[in-house]
């Protein structure tokens, strides 16, 4: 199995996902290919820094609008990932 590294840009790009728009972890390891452990690394990385805060968006929501929120999700960023992929590669200079 190869292993990609990490880049700064692809931190970036699910650190805005998670903060501007509160993307959940599973939905940001099934978009960038990566596993929730990894995610949770920036994420965890990003918290100390102070760049991002801890919120629990999830715990009380039932079963069901959680499980429709996520599919909302993933499908709104599988429209705007073809567009990150784009700056995370440094194809572009400001992300969209």
């Amino acid at each position: 199995m190869e292993m990609r590294k990490r880049a700064r840009r692809e931190a970036a790009a699910i650190i805005r996902f998670r903060r501007d728009h509160a993307y959940s972890k599973s939905v940001l390891a099934k978009g960038f290919h990566r596993s929730t452990s990894f995610i949770q690394k920036i994420l965890d990385n990003a918290e100390k820094c102070g760049i991002l805060s801890h919120k629990d968006y999830r715990r009380n929501m039932p079963n069901k609008t959680r499980q429709i929120s996520r599919a909302l999700q993933w499908a709104r960023m599988l429209r705007w990932l073809p567009a990150w992929g784009q700056w995370i590669l440094g194809e572009e200079e400001k992300p969209p």
